[in-house]
């Protein structure tokens, strides 16, 4: 028993990584009907900065992540207005798009970074303590904090301002939006620069547990596109839940039948809960026909 409660706690906290980059793809695609697969490349980017101003030059952790966050936002800023650029565009080549651009984000980052593997500190400090059969760091908790914490405000921002009436509004029918005076490209790269700001925190929360890897971060989208896909891509809340279901069935395959099952299989998860979330999203006439690739 104690094995599967702790698998479950690791599930927990493993799901909180993947749902703060599954915010960032719920905000970029309720505005613009994209998957943004720059989130990978901004994520790295913002972990970076992070890495640097802490590691390298010794800087306030606080200024840190201020900065990665920042500099996070001006890139998914600058992706946003691309992508006003490219509306008459097919959905899936401007996914493809900003596929390209995480990978020149990644050479930045190989740049960057020494040749040997590194991993910045994390935010909330090194302590911990122990539950169960597995230890909880203090990291840990804040990341779920933080997940939590901003999934609230992005929900209270929708539902309760004129911001995100406007965001409704453009989602729903972006010419309309547009005639009755909603000022679309303004929004568009304002909703695209919060999910770059989230992707940056996701960088700078993930990395500490993962390392600072480029490759491993792009796995980590790729479990965060399955959390967000299990919300329709619609809803954060949804993201949240889909985020912290994916950790968690992943963590009990693997800790409490990993040695009776095939090597990998907790990773089998993550392509039926794919499936799932695509089929449930084309069960409610969503529009997720350029993810179905």
């Amino acid at each position: 028993m104690e094995v599967f409660v702790s698998a479950v706690v690791i599930g927990i906290f493993q799901g909180a990584i993947y749902d703060v980059m599954a915010l960032g793809l719920v905000a970029s695609y309720r505005i613009s009907r994209v998957i943004n697969l720059g989130q990978a490349g901004i994520a790295a980017v913002g972990a970076t900065i992070y890495w640097w101003m802490t590691s390298v030059w010794g800087g306030p952790t606080v200024l840190a992540v201020c900065a990665g966050i920042a500099v996070s936002t001006l890139i998914g800023a600058a992706l946003g207005y691309a992508n006003l650029k490219m509306v008459e565009w097919p959905r899936g080549i401007v996914m493809i798009f900003t596929l390209g651009v995480t990978l020149l984000l990644f050479g930045w980052v190989a740049r960057a970074l020494p040749p040997t593997t590194v991993s910045p500190i994390s935010p909330f400090g090194g302590s911990g303590f122990d539950f169960a059969l597995t230890y909880v760091a203090v990291h840990q908790i804040g990341t779920l904090i933080a997940t939590v914490a901003v999934t609230i405000a992005a929900v209270w921002t929708l539902s309760r301002t004129r911001a995100g009436l406007f965001v409704r509004a453009i989602y729903d029918n972006q010419d309309g939006a547009a005639t009755v005076g909603v000022p679309v490209d303004m929004f568009v790269i304002g909703v695209w620069a919060m999910a770059g700001g989230m992707a940056g925190l996701a960088g700078i929360l993930v990395s500490p547990r993962t390392l600072l890897s480029p490759v491993l971060l792009l796995f980590v989208t790729i479990s965060a596109l399955v959390a967000a896909v299990l919300g329709g891509l619609e809803s954060f809340p949804l993201a949240l839940v889909g985020g912290l279901v994916l950790g968690v069935i992943q963590s009990v395959l693997g800790g409490v039948f990993g040695g009776q099952l095939g090597p990998g299989l907790e990773n089998l998860a993550t392509v039926l809960l794919m499936g799932v979330g695509v089929l449930w999203a084309g069960i409610k006439n969503r529009d997720l026909a350029h993810i179905q690739t």
